[in-house]
């Protein structure tokens, strides 16, 4: 009886870590990029609110909105796990904006 509990803790907790991980999820690998801050339009990817250079942006900390008519901002962005190289219907990488300073 102790083998069949400990195996069901087991499964519990391999099935809890899977499903820790989410899609879309914001990962610790970051960069900068430097550029204007455009706003979004109709795209073939749909992901993302804004553009700079070749990145679509999101942001839970910023209202990128404000920071449209700067013409030189640096922002630092983390990947967004599984939307690099294309691999959302060849689409852009996509970040999440952690911080952001105007040049």
């Amino acid at each position: 009886m102790k083998f069949l509990k400990l195996y069901f803790l087991l499964i519990f907790l391999c099935f809890l870590d899977t499903s820790c991980v989410k899609y879309g999820e914001a990962t610790q690998n970051c960069i900068s990029v430097t550029g204007q801050i455009q706003k979004q339009g109709a795209t073939t990817y749909q992901y993302g609110t804004h553009t700079m250079e070749d990145y679509a942006l999101r942001s839970s900390m910023y209202d990128l909105d404000q920071f449209i008519i700067e013409p030189n901002v640096t922002i630092e962005g983390c990947f967004i796990k599984g939307y690099r190289n294309g691999a959302v219907e060849g689409g852009p990488d996509y970040l999440e904006v952690v911080s952001i300073e105007i040049q």
